[in-house]
């Protein structure tokens, strides 16, 4: 569940796995797969340069697919990280041996619930305003951040179990968190979310209770949606930082030092991968 395909993507399974078969004519080290264009931003400085080929899957489902061809045909040498979503929730796994999943639901998310978090908050936010803030509402901002991103979450699961096909673009929580008290219209959420999925808004709290299962913190959040709501409490509420989702993940990015990496679960089972691979994945 909640794989969908890049609609402007111009790669199929077939076609990676042909990359892939030309580039080991001449390349002998190890082809990383990955799922776009923000996870080779994060891996390119982080793997072995010497001898790590990073590929572009263009999406989640071409990964997947490709990776199930590669072991089909037998190609050896390939490794790479996914986003798991929200299918731990629901027992999926993908079996390919030479795949891992990202820690958390997908690599922002992975990024935003790390100490890699603090150290941006520390730099961008304003002390005075983020007492005021916690006084005011007796949460932390980290507890509110969760909090707001679960609700967007909740409606991404619904819409995938279901098909609603709503597209999330139209549910930006731009449009639904004030930027002067950094709180979420949840009624307008959920009105808007029904119109699009042509349900009665009556009915949405039902589906997502029985949709929706108990979980965690951080597990009902998705990356982006995270990101886009911290942005807006750092604009103004929190801090005075105009800043939009992707100058915060590059924030986050730079901020995620090597040793939460190496003490992160995607790292660790990137290295057991390594004996059976043609080179280390990491020069460190």
């Amino acid at each position: 569940m909640m794989a969908t395909t890049a609609l402007t993507s111009s790669k199929t399974p077939g076609i990676i796995v042909s990359e892939i078969r030309m580039m080991s004519a001449t390349f002998k080290g190890v082809h990383f797969l990955v799922e776009g264009d923000e996870d080779i931003r994060f891996w390119k400085n982080r793997v072995s340069r010497t001898n790590v080929s990073i590929v572009n899957c263009e999406g989640k489902p071409n990964l997947l697919g490709a990776s199930a061809l590669l072991q089909r045909v037998g190609l050896n040498s390939v490794s790479g990280v996914y986003d798991p979503d929200f299918e731990r929730l629901f027992g999926v796994t993908h079996f390919p041996s030479f795949l891992t999943p990202t820690d958390e639901n997908d690599l922002e998310l992975t990024l935003m619930v790390s100490r890699a978090l603090k150290a941006v908050l520390d730099e961008f936010t304003v002390e005075a305003l983020v007492l005021d803030f916690e006084q005011r509402t007796g949460t932390s901002v980290l507890v509110h951040l969760e909090k707001l991103s679960r609700c967007f979450g909740e409606l991404r699961i619904l819409n995938s179990i279901l098909g609603h096909r709503v597209d999330f673009d139209r549910l930006s929580p731009y449009r639904f968190v004030s930027i002067d008290t950094w709180q979420l219209d949840l009624a307008a959420l959920h009105a808007e979310y029904a119109a699009l999925a042509g349900i009665q808004v009556s009915d949405l709290g039902a589906l997502i209770a029985q949709h929706c299962p108990d979980a965690a913190d951080w597990q009902l959040s998705q990356g982006h949606d995270t990101l886009r709501i911290l942005a807006h409490g750092l604009r103004r509420r929190i801090g005075g930082k105009q800043t939009n989702e992707q100058d915060l993940l590059k924030l986050v990015r730079l901020a995620y030092s090597l040793d939460l990496l190496q003490a992160s679960g995607m790292y660790k089972a990137l290295r057991t991968f390594e004996p059976a691979l043609s080179a280390p994945i990491f020069d460190h």
